[in-house]
């Protein structure tokens, strides 16, 4: 997750959405169902009752989470719908049961991709959604090999309620520097390519073309 400080500029309040994908995915004898939607820089209105709906400490109760660690997993959330304002950023949400349960958002750049966040959460209390992360990431690195980059960069957060560095590796990123509570991470093609076989392995994706922009905040269950 890359913390960046930038102004976001002044955008329409009309949100709509494009229904990009479905996925199937297969854990363990578990099927999980999860639609993608990339979202416009015309989202606003959606993006806001977005992170303002998702209670993290209520859809995860758990003793040993701190309150300054919910906090932090919390600006998580509102650094990616920031971003996702942004005219130079891309971002999907992941939905499952109409409800949505993930975000990502990154800029994409010609040699390099620069993930901003990525934040999945449960739709129900205590039961997380299985591979909804590895859903976003995978549609991620889609666009990264279609766009021929170099890199995709980001910065893990130490200090947030839950383990991410040991995530991030499984799916082919390596640490390269970082400090305090910062731990900075990098992958390429070459190793993209080789994550791309294994979560093609778990999760089944149908493109979908030619789907027209929807208002999110009549769709979806928020």
């Amino acid at each position: 997750m890359r913390i960046l400080k930038s102004s976001c500029q002044t955008q329409s309040p009309d949100f709509k959405g494009i229904h990009i994908a479905n996925s199937t995915n297969w854990v363990k004898n578990i099927e999980t169902s999860i639609d993608l939607y990339q979202i416009t820089n015309k989202d606003r209105d959606f993006l806001k009752k977005l992170q303002d709906s998702v209670d993290m400490k209520r859809l995860m109760p758990d003793k040993n989470i701190s309150k300054a660690e919910y906090d932090r997993w919390h600006e998580m959330l509102e650094l990616a719908v920031t971003k996702a304002l942004s005219s130079d950023r891309k971002c999907f949400i992941a939905v499952t049961d109409n409800k949505p349960c993930g975000i990502i958002t990154f800029k994409p750049d010609k040699r390099t991709y620069d993930l901003d966040c990525i934040c999945t959460w449960p739709v129900e209390v205590g039961k997380k959604v299985t591979l909804a992360g590895q859903t976003l990431f995978k549609q991620m690195f889609e666009n990264f090999l279609a766009a021929k980059s170099h890199f995709i960069e980001l910065v893990a957060i130490l200090n947030g309620p839950f383990s991410v560095v040991h995530k991030y590796m499984r799916l082919g990123f390596k640490q390269t520097g970082g400090e305090n509570f910062l731990v900075a991470m990098r992958t390429n093609q070459e190793q993209v390519k080789k994550t791309m076989k294994y979560l093609d392995d778990i999760i089944i994706t149908n493109h979908i073309t030619g789907a027209e922009d929807i208002n999110l905040l009549n769709k979806l269950d928020l």
